[in-house]
């Protein structure tokens, strides 16, 4: 009977040190996104793609995230959103505005809201406020160009009705982002151009499609907090069970979504990353 209690004290130990480790491990993830569409300039082009940091800092002021990111030496760094938690005081986001600072001095950075930057707007425009000084170009349902060799793309970037993610404390009747709601948000997909959209949600990725994205980069799911071999992530934001969308490449007609685990929050046998997407054409 002894052995047996010591046994299950020991599995107890494990499991509690590899939810420890892997809640606080950081996985740069590197993948090659071929598009036939891409602009011939923009082969080999490097994009970082972050969302999700929510409260988790990644060393003292966030030097290790800083560390990882400098070293990847990317072209373009978008963040797909909740770069705060809603619920999050001020005094702890000197991390947060020191890792922007950082990140602008290595390129264009691109920032979209998350739901909980639409959640408390107050904090929301305080940083957007401090960031935006800095040069982080804050995308809310408009778009810019980026030119590179001659050629351009257009990014957007989509701020969704706070409905879309809840109805009050209910996830139940979600207001849809279709094709029809996107036109009236920013208009219609210009097709002439190489459009990469921003939508920190990835649940409504065939309206997202279905508009005229060719590229899609999302966040939001964590990866489903805890992943299971061949399952999956197991948990959304909206309370759902295995989650169409978590983590990695989908595809849908031609258009592609890039959805990242994020960095923030609680996980199990589901590292923090950071995704280097290398942009070629074919």
């Amino acid at each position: 009977m002894k052995n047996i209690a010591k046994i299950g004290m020991a599995a107890a130990f494990f499991t509690a040190a590899g939810i420890y480790i892997h809640d606080r491990q950081l996985d740069v993830h590197r993948i090659t996104v071929r598009h036939e569409r891409l602009p011939e300039g923009f082969e080999g082009a490097r994009v970082l793609h972050l969302s999700d940091l929510h409260s988790k800092t990644f060393g003292e002021l966030n030097g290790n995230l800083i560390s990882s990111c400098e070293a990847c030496r990317p072209d373009i760094i978008f963040f797909t959103g909740d770069l705060i938690s809603r619920s999050e005081d001020r005094r702890f986001f000197d991390a947060k505005l020191f890792l922007i600072e950082k990140l602008t001095n290595i390129c264009d950075v691109y920032f979209i809201l998350g739901n909980h930057e639409q959640d408390n707007p107050l904090n929301a425009q305080y940083i957007c406020d401090r960031i935006e000084r800095m040069g982080v170009k804050i995308l809310r349902n408009m778009s810019e160009y980026i030119c590179r060799n001659g050629d351009r793309i257009k990014i957007t970037g989509l701020l969704p009705p706070v409905g879309s993610y809840h109805q009050g404390r209910s996830y139940r009747n979600l207001t849809p982002v279709t094709k029809e709601c996107l036109d009236e948000l920013l208009g219609e997909c210009d097709r002439e151009e190489f459009n990469i959209l921003l939508a920190h949600n990835p649940l409504y990725f065939e309206g997202y499609a279905d508009w005229g994205a060719d590229l899609v980069f999302s966040g939001h799911c964590h990866g489903g907090l805890v992943r299971i071999p061949l399952l999956g992530g197991v948990l959304s934001p909206e309370r759902r069970f295995f989650p169409k969308y978590t983590k990695g490449t989908y595809f849908r007609d031609d258009s592609k979504m890039i959805v990242t685990s994020g960095l923030g929050k609680f996980r199990i046998n589901n590292p923090s990353e950071i995704v280097v997407c290398t942009l070629t054409k074919g």
